[in-house]
């Protein structure tokens, strides 16, 4: 066992998330940032494997504002990022406007621009969506749009990096001890090249541990003991799992999500953003090719990196979007790929201190995760809004109360509905 250098403040998780925050903590003037990761790389994380979309129509207010205060960011790096302000175009029916129409005000208020359109205007403007019967029109959100993941997370790195944070690669959190005195937590160190099942086996394995804080030693003779001052699990899909082992309760779920890529001769969608059909299904341009997705709601709970391949694109893919539009009548499966949203009882982010369950914890265990699918979205006004709760006491940014993750205990869920 191998005792590493102390950081003050210890990141589990080195996707988006914990990279967003490392950048904004390092950036203020703290030292000792170091980031934990099983694997940089990131080749199953969710930062690696979602659709890119960023909007901020969204019904929660803080989830608007959280998504607005970081397309600002985005927009403002644009091409290190590859930020795109192409749209989100949300096909509805008339339920579906209706449901939009409440959320107007919200968005109005936050300076968010929307526009409601009727068929005719959707047509005009897509006139490759030609089976409108069911329709009452769309919602378009202009400054709503595309950006690359992996260089979001790139930039985020490269800047906490320069401000003096630190990433270490192939440490997987096995055990914590936290008390008045600090965190000692315990390293599983992983082998230089793992090969894809060992590190999905090495994801499921941090499901065993039974009970909060049941876990207090690493089970390896090759790992690797830090003391810190602080710790944030930001672990994405594996918080629950890091949460146990910091000894809490965390309330989140890992689902899988599942992709495809595809095309359709004859049809270039490069022009427009992301849409979204009533069926759930979502598309955008991609790479000269089409990139699609739902959220099928009686997915099982639990790690899935599974793609269900053409029988998936077949069913639930091809033949909604074909119901949409004669083009699409003719779209071609290539391939996909399934990862994994961490989704919380009211599908927006638990953020903060955590209040109850850590032993001794007070002032000692953040988190930041459970985005339910939002975290690119919010990543950076999330980062320095828990950034500045670290170091301050609170946050200026916005108000991170309500992201709470004891606000289910009180009854105070911050139910998002406008979710894909």
């Amino acid at each position: 066992m191998t005792a590493e250098a102390r950081p003050q403040i210890a990141i589990i998780g080195a996707g988006v998330i914990g990279s967003a925050l490392a950048m904004a903590l390092a950036e203020r003037g703290a030292k000792g940032v170091v980031v934990y990761d099983p694997d940089l790389e990131g080749s199953l994380s969710s930062s690696e494997l979602n659709a890119g979309g960023v909007r901020a129509t969204f019904h929660q207010p803080l989830n608007v504002l959280c998504s607005k205060l970081s397309i600002d960011y985005f927009a403002a790096h644009a091409a290190e990022v590859g930020y795109r302000a192409c749209g989100y175009l949300w096909m509805v029916d008339a339920a579906g406007m209706a449901r939009f129409e409440d959320s107007e005000a919200t968005w109005r208020s936050a300076g968010w621009p929307t526009e409601a359109w009727d068929v005719a205007k959707l047509s005009a403007y897509a006139p490759f969506i030609d089976k409108t019967d069911d329709l009452a029109g769309a919602v378009f959100g202009p400054r709503d749009g595309l950006l690359n993941p992996n260089l979001l997370k790139l930039h985020f790195r490269e800047r906490a990096k320069a401000a003096g944070a630190t990433f270490v690669d192939r440490l997987l959190l096995r055990g914590a001890k936290i008390d008045g005195t600090g965190v000692e937590l315990r390293f599983e160190r992983l082998s230089a090249n793992p090969t894809r099942e060992e590190k999905e086996s090495a994801y499921l394995s941090l499901d065993r541990v039974p009970s909060p804080g049941s876990v207090k030693e690493s089970p390896s003779d090759s790992a690797a003991v830090v003391s810190a001052e602080r710790v944030v699990n930001c672990a994405g899909p594996w918080a629950k799992a890091i949460a146990r082992i910091l000894g809490y309760d965390c309330p989140a779920v890992n689902v899988r999500r599942q992709i495809s890529l595809f095309d359709c001769r004859g049809l270039d969608l490069s022009p427009y953003g992301m849409m979204i059909d009533p069926s759930g299904v979502y598309f955008h341009p991609e790479a000269g090719y089409i990139l699609g997705g739902i959220a099928e709601r009686d997915e099982p709970i639990g790690q899935n990196f599974r793609y269900g391949g053409e029988e998936f694109f077949q069913e639930k893919i091809w033949m909604p979007l074909s119901e949409r539009s004669t083009k699409f009548e003719a779209l071609r499966h290539l391939n996909g790929w399934g990862g994994l949203y961490e989704v919380s009882p009211d599908e927006s982010a638990i953020i903060g201190e955590v209040e109850t369950g850590a032993p001794s914890g007070t002032g000692r265990v953040f988190e930041s995760h459970s985005y339910s699918g939002h975290g690119v979205m919010h990543s950076y006004a999330c980062g320095v809004a828990l950034a500045e709760r670290m170091l301050d006491g609170k946050s200026k940014l916005l108000e991170l109360e309500p992201f709470a993750g004891s606000r289910f205990a009180r009854g105070h869920a911050l139910t998002e509905t406008a979710v894909i």
